[in-house]
Protein backbone atom coordinates (compact mmCIF):
# COMPACT_ATOMS: atom_id res chain seq x y z
CA UNK A 1 0.00 0.00 0.00
CA UNK A 2 3.08 2.00 1.10
CA UNK A 3 5.20 2.33 -2.32
CA UNK A 4 7.96 5.12 -0.64
CA UNK A 5 8.82 8.49 0.68
CA UNK A 6 8.27 11.52 -1.05
CA UNK A 7 10.89 13.61 0.16
CA UNK A 8 10.25 17.14 -1.57
CA UNK A 9 6.57 16.62 0.72
CA UNK A 10 8.73 14.95 3.79
CA UNK A 11 10.39 19.15 3.63
CA UNK A 12 7.20 20.70 2.95
CA UNK A 13 5.74 18.97 6.36
CA UNK A 14 9.56 19.66 8.22
CA UNK A 15 8.77 23.07 7.89
CA UNK A 16 4.98 23.58 8.24
CA UNK A 17 3.46 24.43 11.20
CA UNK A 18 1.05 21.65 13.03
CA UNK A 19 -1.88 22.97 12.91
CA UNK A 20 -4.22 20.67 10.60
CA UNK A 21 -6.63 20.41 14.08
CA UNK A 22 -7.81 23.42 15.69
CA UNK A 23 -10.71 23.25 18.03
CA UNK A 24 -12.08 26.63 16.66
CA UNK A 25 -11.63 26.32 12.97
CA UNK A 26 -13.81 24.82 10.24
CA UNK A 27 -12.09 23.63 7.14
CA UNK A 28 -11.86 21.07 4.38
CA UNK A 29 -8.79 19.90 3.05
CA UNK A 30 -8.96 16.95 0.42
CA UNK A 31 -10.93 14.35 1.60
CA UNK A 32 -10.78 15.33 5.17
CA UNK A 33 -13.55 17.77 6.82
CA UNK A 34 -11.92 19.03 9.96
CA UNK A 35 -14.30 20.25 12.48
CA UNK A 36 -13.48 22.52 16.00
CA UNK A 37 -16.01 21.15 18.39
CA UNK A 38 -15.54 25.06 20.31
CA UNK A 39 -17.38 26.49 16.71
CA UNK A 40 -21.50 26.92 17.35
CA UNK A 41 -22.95 23.76 17.00
CA UNK A 42 -26.30 24.36 14.28
CA UNK A 43 -24.40 26.93 12.09
CA UNK A 44 -21.28 24.92 11.72
CA UNK A 45 -23.38 21.94 10.97
CA UNK A 46 -25.66 24.25 8.25
CA UNK A 47 -22.26 24.59 7.12
CA UNK A 48 -20.98 21.46 6.83
CA UNK A 49 -24.30 20.50 5.14
CA UNK A 50 -23.57 23.06 2.14
CA UNK A 51 -19.91 21.78 1.48
CA UNK A 52 -21.15 18.37 1.82
CA UNK A 53 -23.63 18.18 -1.14
CA UNK A 54 -21.15 20.16 -3.17
CA UNK A 55 -18.27 17.87 -2.47
CA UNK A 56 -18.01 14.07 -0.81
CA UNK A 57 -15.44 13.44 2.34
CA UNK A 58 -14.17 10.31 3.41
CA UNK A 59 -13.59 11.74 6.98
CA UNK A 60 -14.66 14.10 9.32
CA UNK A 61 -12.09 14.90 11.73
CA UNK A 62 -13.24 17.10 15.09
CA UNK A 63 -10.84 18.61 17.97
CA UNK A 64 -11.84 19.13 20.96
CA UNK A 65 -11.23 22.27 23.15
CA UNK A 66 -10.12 22.64 26.67
CA UNK A 67 -11.34 19.71 29.47
CA UNK A 68 -13.72 22.55 30.64
CA UNK A 69 -15.40 22.11 27.08
CA UNK A 70 -15.99 18.51 27.12
CA UNK A 71 -19.56 18.11 27.90
CA UNK A 72 -20.19 21.06 24.75
CA UNK A 73 -17.82 19.52 22.78
CA UNK A 74 -19.41 16.08 22.86
CA UNK A 75 -23.01 17.60 21.63
CA UNK A 76 -21.34 18.43 18.65
CA UNK A 77 -19.95 14.79 17.99
CA UNK A 78 -23.72 13.87 18.77
CA UNK A 79 -24.91 16.08 16.74
CA UNK A 80 -22.97 15.22 13.82
CA UNK A 81 -23.40 11.81 14.01
CA UNK A 82 -27.10 12.11 14.20
CA UNK A 83 -26.72 14.07 10.51
CA UNK A 84 -24.04 12.74 8.38
CA UNK A 85 -23.24 8.70 7.70
CA UNK A 86 -19.63 9.21 7.70
CA UNK A 87 -16.61 7.95 9.33
CA UNK A 88 -15.62 10.54 12.47
CA UNK A 89 -12.02 10.73 13.82
CA UNK A 90 -11.81 13.28 17.10
CA UNK A 91 -8.79 14.48 18.58
CA UNK A 92 -8.49 15.24 22.26
CA UNK A 93 -5.33 16.82 24.27
CA UNK A 94 -5.67 15.59 27.75
CA UNK A 95 -6.52 12.52 29.11
CA UNK A 96 -10.04 11.10 29.98
CA UNK A 97 -11.43 9.26 32.91
CA UNK A 98 -13.05 5.94 31.77
CA UNK A 99 -16.81 7.28 32.17
CA UNK A 100 -15.67 10.05 29.46
CA UNK A 101 -14.04 7.38 27.15
CA UNK A 102 -17.36 5.94 27.65
CA UNK A 103 -19.24 8.86 26.53
CA UNK A 104 -16.96 10.31 23.73
CA UNK A 105 -17.98 6.56 21.95
CA UNK A 106 -21.30 6.11 22.73
CA UNK A 107 -21.78 9.89 21.18
CA UNK A 108 -20.24 8.75 18.29
CA UNK A 109 -16.40 8.70 17.60
CA UNK A 110 -14.89 5.52 15.45
CA UNK A 111 -11.65 6.72 16.09
CA UNK A 112 -9.89 8.36 19.05
CA UNK A 113 -7.00 10.27 18.58
CA UNK A 114 -4.68 10.73 21.94
CA UNK A 115 -1.84 13.01 21.19
CA UNK A 116 1.65 11.70 22.68
CA UNK A 117 2.19 13.55 26.05
CA UNK A 118 5.08 12.60 28.05
CA UNK A 119 2.85 14.30 31.16
CA UNK A 120 1.52 11.74 34.06
CA UNK A 121 1.87 8.69 32.66
CA UNK A 122 -0.43 7.14 34.70
CA UNK A 123 -3.21 9.19 33.67
CA UNK A 124 -2.40 8.49 30.66
CA UNK A 125 -1.90 5.08 30.79
CA UNK A 126 -5.37 4.90 32.13
CA UNK A 127 -6.82 7.02 29.30
CA UNK A 128 -5.41 4.90 26.79
CA UNK A 129 -6.42 0.90 28.68
CA UNK A 130 -9.85 2.95 29.05
CA UNK A 131 -10.19 3.73 25.45
CA UNK A 132 -9.03 0.44 23.80
CA UNK A 133 -11.34 -1.53 26.06
CA UNK A 134 -14.41 0.99 24.96
CA UNK A 135 -13.80 1.09 21.17
CA UNK A 136 -12.92 -2.07 18.65
CA UNK A 137 -9.78 -2.97 18.11
CA UNK A 138 -7.55 -0.53 15.99
CA UNK A 139 -9.74 2.30 16.43
CA UNK A 140 -7.70 4.40 19.35
CA UNK A 141 -4.47 6.55 17.78
CA UNK A 142 -1.82 8.76 19.21
CA UNK A 143 -0.18 11.09 17.22
CA UNK A 144 3.45 11.63 17.92
CA UNK A 145 4.73 15.23 16.92
CA UNK A 146 8.61 14.23 15.71
CA UNK A 147 10.98 16.68 16.96
CA UNK A 148 9.88 16.95 20.36
CA UNK A 149 12.02 14.29 21.29
CA UNK A 150 14.72 12.40 19.70
CA UNK A 151 14.64 9.58 16.87
CA UNK A 152 15.34 6.68 19.19
CA UNK A 153 12.60 7.77 21.29
CA UNK A 154 10.12 8.14 18.58
CA UNK A 155 10.88 4.77 18.13
CA UNK A 156 10.14 3.41 21.40
CA UNK A 157 7.17 5.00 22.05
CA UNK A 158 5.75 3.68 18.43
CA UNK A 159 6.47 0.22 19.68
CA UNK A 160 5.14 0.71 22.72
CA UNK A 161 1.84 2.08 21.00
CA UNK A 162 1.42 -0.87 18.70
CA UNK A 163 1.99 -3.27 21.64
CA UNK A 164 -1.02 -2.44 23.53
CA UNK A 165 -3.05 -1.77 19.86
CA UNK A 166 -3.05 1.62 19.87
CA UNK A 167 -1.95 3.37 16.03
CA UNK A 168 0.78 5.65 16.37
CA UNK A 169 0.24 8.50 13.89
CA UNK A 170 3.65 10.63 13.09
CA UNK A 171 3.25 14.08 12.65
CA UNK A 172 6.11 16.66 11.33
CA UNK A 173 5.96 20.23 11.95
CA UNK A 174 8.24 22.62 12.72
CA UNK A 175 10.21 21.36 15.65
CA UNK A 176 11.25 18.39 13.39
CA UNK A 177 13.46 21.09 10.95
CA UNK A 178 16.09 20.29 13.21
CA UNK A 179 16.31 16.64 11.74
CA UNK A 180 17.78 16.01 8.91
CA UNK A 181 16.30 14.31 5.60
CA UNK A 182 17.68 11.47 6.81
CA UNK A 183 16.61 10.71 10.28
CA UNK A 184 12.90 11.90 9.22
CA UNK A 185 12.27 9.45 6.14
CA UNK A 186 14.26 6.61 8.11
CA UNK A 187 11.29 7.45 11.08
CA UNK A 188 8.98 7.08 8.46
CA UNK A 189 10.21 4.39 6.64
CA UNK A 190 10.82 2.53 10.40
CA UNK A 191 6.51 2.89 11.08
CA UNK A 192 5.49 1.95 7.88
CA UNK A 193 7.16 -1.04 8.21
CA UNK A 194 5.91 -2.00 11.69
CA UNK A 195 2.36 -0.85 10.96
CA UNK A 196 2.78 -3.41 8.61
CA UNK A 197 4.36 -6.53 10.94
CA UNK A 198 1.51 -5.67 13.60
CA UNK A 199 -1.19 -5.58 10.17
CA UNK A 200 -2.60 -2.13 11.32
CA UNK A 201 -6.06 -1.81 9.25
CA UNK A 202 -4.86 1.69 7.96
CA UNK A 203 -7.82 2.33 5.39
CA UNK A 204 -10.13 4.25 8.31
CA UNK A 205 -7.10 7.07 8.15
CA UNK A 206 -6.14 7.11 5.01
CA UNK A 207 -7.62 10.29 3.90
CA UNK A 208 -5.56 12.11 6.79
CA UNK A 209 -2.17 10.17 6.27
CA UNK A 210 -2.47 11.51 2.56
CA UNK A 211 -2.30 15.14 4.02
CA UNK A 212 -0.20 14.62 6.62
CA UNK A 213 2.66 11.98 6.01
CA UNK A 214 4.90 12.09 3.37
CA UNK A 215 3.97 8.38 2.10
CA UNK A 216 3.37 7.72 -1.45
CA UNK A 217 0.36 5.41 -1.86
CA UNK A 218 -0.51 2.60 -4.14
CA UNK A 219 -2.44 4.10 -6.63
CA UNK A 220 -6.60 3.68 -7.27
CA UNK A 221 -7.05 -0.56 -7.55
CA UNK A 222 -10.11 -0.24 -10.25
CA UNK A 223 -13.64 0.80 -10.63
CA UNK A 224 -15.18 -2.77 -9.75
CA UNK A 225 -12.47 -2.94 -6.54
CA UNK A 226 -13.31 0.59 -5.19
CA UNK A 227 -17.05 -0.23 -5.24
CA UNK A 228 -16.08 -2.90 -3.43
CA UNK A 229 -14.00 -1.38 -1.00
CA UNK A 230 -16.47 1.17 -0.51
CA UNK A 231 -19.46 -1.09 -0.20
CA UNK A 232 -17.20 -3.32 2.73
CA UNK A 233 -16.65 0.05 4.39
CA UNK A 234 -20.28 1.58 4.69
CA UNK A 235 -20.79 -2.26 6.50
CA UNK A 236 -17.61 -1.72 8.84
CA UNK A 237 -19.57 1.06 9.75
CA UNK A 238 -23.31 -0.05 10.10
CA UNK A 239 -21.84 -2.48 12.33
CA UNK A 240 -19.74 -0.17 14.43
CA UNK A 241 -23.11 1.71 14.64
CA UNK A 242 -25.00 -0.84 15.42
CA UNK A 243 -22.83 -2.09 18.31
CA UNK A 244 -22.80 1.64 19.47
CA UNK A 245 -26.52 1.59 19.59
CA UNK A 246 -27.08 -1.55 21.22
CA UNK A 247 -24.54 -0.54 24.21
CA UNK A 248 -26.40 3.17 24.49
CA UNK A 249 -29.61 1.17 25.06
CA UNK A 250 -28.21 -0.96 27.56
CA UNK A 251 -26.68 1.97 29.46
CA UNK A 252 -30.16 3.72 29.74
CA UNK A 253 -31.85 0.57 30.76
CA UNK A 254 -29.29 0.42 33.13
CA UNK A 255 -29.87 3.96 34.35
CA UNK A 256 -33.04 3.23 34.45
CA UNK A 257 -33.68 0.35 36.48
CA UNK A 258 -30.74 2.30 39.05
CA UNK A 259 -33.33 4.81 39.13
CA UNK A 260 -31.89 7.23 37.66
Amino acid sequence: MIQKIDEHKLNILRDTACNYASPDVLRRDGKVFFIGCNLPIYNTLETMYESYCLESSELFHVTFGTAAEFGRNIEMVRQIKRNFSIRLMGQISYPLSVSQVERVYLAGLDILDFPHDAGDRDQWTTAFSSATAAFTRWSVASSIIAGQTTPQAVKENIKELLDNGIIPLLTFAEESSGWSVEEAGGLSRFLAAEWHRHRVPLKPVMPLLRLTTPYVFAGSPGFLREVIDKLHDRHILATSDIRRHLRTSGAEASFESAGL
